[in-house]
Parts: C-alpha cells; sequence; structure tokens
C-alpha cells in the first residue's frame, strides 16, 4: 500500500470497523464469534474485516483474525504532529512555511563562484 496511513485512517473512520479493530485487538477473534457479538451482519462484519486486512490492520493466524499494530505507531506520530502543530499555533506554521520556502530559493540559486575581476 502507498500510503498506510491514509489507508488506516480511512478504515478505522467508520464506527463498526473501529469497533471490531478494537475487538480483535483486545482478543483475537474468528469471525462467527466477532459477528455474534456486534449488532450487524454477518455478512457486513466479513466486509468490515475485509476492509481492516487491506488497510493491514487485521491479519488472519490459523482462522483467527488477529489486530496488526504495525501502523498504530505511524499513525501515533501522525496524530502527535498534527497535535503540536495545532498547539502551536498559525503564526508558527507561516513561520515555518516560510523558512521553507526560503531554504528552497537558496538551493535553486546558482551554486557556480562567480569570477572576480580586478
Amino acid at each position: 500500500m502507498s500510503d498506510p496511513i491514509g489507508a488506516a485512517l480511512d478504515a478505522l473512520g467508520d464506527p463498526t470497523r473501529r469497533d471490531l479493530y478494537e475487538r480483535i485487538l483486545a482478543r483475537p477473534s474468528r469471525i462467527g464469534s466477532l459477528a455474534a457479538a456486534v449488532p450487524v451482519t454477518r455478512p457486513a462484519v466479513s466486509h468490515h474485516v475485509r476492509v481492516l486486512k487491506e488497510a493491514g490492520l487485521v491479519r488472519e493466524e490459523d482462522g483467527l483474525l488477529v489486530a496488526a499494530i504495525e501502523p498504530l505507531p505511524q499513525l501515533r506520530i501522525y496524530f502527535d504532529r498534527l497535535w503540536f502543530e495545532a498547539s502551536v499555533g498559525e503564526g508558527w506554521l507561516r513561520e515555518r512555511f516560510a523558512v521553507s520556502r526560503r531554504l528552497h530559493a537558496l538551493g535553486s540559486e546558482d551554486p557556480q563562484p562567480r569570477s572576480r575581476t580586478a
């Protein structure tokens, strides 16, 4: 998957999938017992589990659905960065982007030294 954070956010954006992921994270389950524990049909549970699998959040091991925790640190870093940027305010972000633009402009200047004439 080219955008694992986006795929995880899309998958977890649905409240039913979040509930299923949290249940699987707490206790690996078979799809039948998972379907019996939630108020949606078994085909709907299968669909939601498929989306979680495609997002890399769930895998199947010996017939059990197991939550993949590998994407969680990436999601944590993403939200920590958002939280930081929101907490420092818009002025800091404007300055950050202005510095970035200045550095980019410096990098695009002609790197050849100019010859001096006497």
